[in-house]
């Protein structure tokens, strides 16, 4: 709730910068705060000097919206307004020298937290139905994101540290060699956390699908090494060619044309005697619909072939001819009605 325009009759520069109205405004200005702080400056003009001075001290720490989403920024202020106090209400007059001391120290507190909020913060990127991304690890390494997928990782590697990632959904990374000779140090160490499964790699091209209780790892070239969270002293090496696959508890490995396997980063989808049960369980993930068939007999039909990714009512429409059956998107309902022609 907003103060009395004579709550502001004794305000300092101090006070201004600890008033959380006063902060929004500078921050965030609209017509009705404008108007509020208008009135404010014309009831007391002797109060303009402070209100420039408290403006510019936090517009100088205007950094801090780059890198601090809006809840971030509310909850900040929040908590300095929950554990800063500048000036109890008493009867005592508090020299000017000690107001404008405690304002610095409040801005330093500011410039502290908002320090540590960059240098700490994660990057959290999603795709949604029906697109993919392509991101740069701060390392250099590329990760092509599937629709429907998330990643999260530190904005800021220390180039001490192990490289991590952690993905849910399906995304395919190309990762940046470091290690050339010698014993591996820790920041040549690349690790992507995906479900229940760990991987390790040096530097190498893979696929990692981690969707319906079933993380899968499908390796291309290089090599990498798969370890669980409940279990790190076991380890699965993957060679080129080779995919693993967790579910239900166990770790298991089988070969497969991990080309065709990760073919959807270039916009092409293979399918060799795939049910169509399978295929639909993709579409749900990748374009947000649930399925519905008229005939379950649909579910056991199977599909050969390599068709374009690119467009989704041509990719259906191209199993559709395939099958003899027609796949509608009904776009208020989000289901995929599937029925035999």
């Amino acid at each position: 709730m907003k103060k009395q325009l004579s709550d502001y009759n004794a305000y300092t520069l101090a006070d201004l910068i600890n008033d959380e109205a006063f902060i929004l405004w500078v921050l965030q200005p609209d017509e009705t705060t404008n108007t509020y702080w208008q009135n404010i400056q014309k009831a007391y003009p002797t109060l303009n000097p402070s209100i420039v001075s408290a403006r510019e001290i936090v517009l100088s720490m205007r950094f801090e919206t780059d890198s601090l989403s809006a809840p971030e920024q509310q909850q900040l202020w929040q908590n300095i307004a929950a554990k800063t106090v500048l000036v109890k209400k008493t009867g005592k007059i508090i020299p000017m020298w000690y107001r404008y001391a405690a304002a610095a120290v409040v801005v330093g507190i500011l410039c502290c937290i908002g320090i540590l909020y960059s240098v700490n913060q994660k990057v959290n990127i999603e795709t949604p139905y029906g697109e993919l991304k392509n991101i740069t690890l701060p390392d250099g390494s590329i990760v092509t994101l599937n629709a429907n997928s998330n990643i999260k990782y530190d904005k800021n590697w220390d180039k001490d540290e192990i490289r991590e990632v952690w993905i849910s959904g399906e995304a395919f990374l190309k990762v940046n060699h470091l290690h050339k000779t010698g014993k591996i140090q820790k920041h040549e160490r690349f690790i992507v956390h995906t479900g229940a499964v760990n991987v390790e790699v040096l530097g190498t091209s893979f696929n990692v699908n981690d969707r319906r209780g079933r993380t899968e790892v499908a390796l291309l070239d290089g090599k990498i090494s798969l370890g669980l969270n409940a279990d790190a002293a076991k380890q699965l090496i993957l060679a080129p060619g080779d995919i693993a696959e967790y579910a239900n508890g166990k770790l298991i490995k089988k070969p497969i044309n991990v080309v065709e396997y990760a073919s959807w980063k270039d916009g092409k989808l293979y399918f060799r005697n795939v049910p169509m049960a399978k295929i639909f369980d993709y579409f749900e993930d990748i374009y947000g619909y649930k399925v519905v068939v008229d005939d379950p007999k649909i579910l056991e039909k199977r599909l050969s072939g390599a068709l374009s990714a690119k467009n989704r009512d041509v990719l259906f429409k191209a199993i559709g001819l395939t099958l003899n059956i027609s796949i509608t998107p009904k776009e208020d309902s989000r289901e995929l009605v599937v029925t035999s022609k």
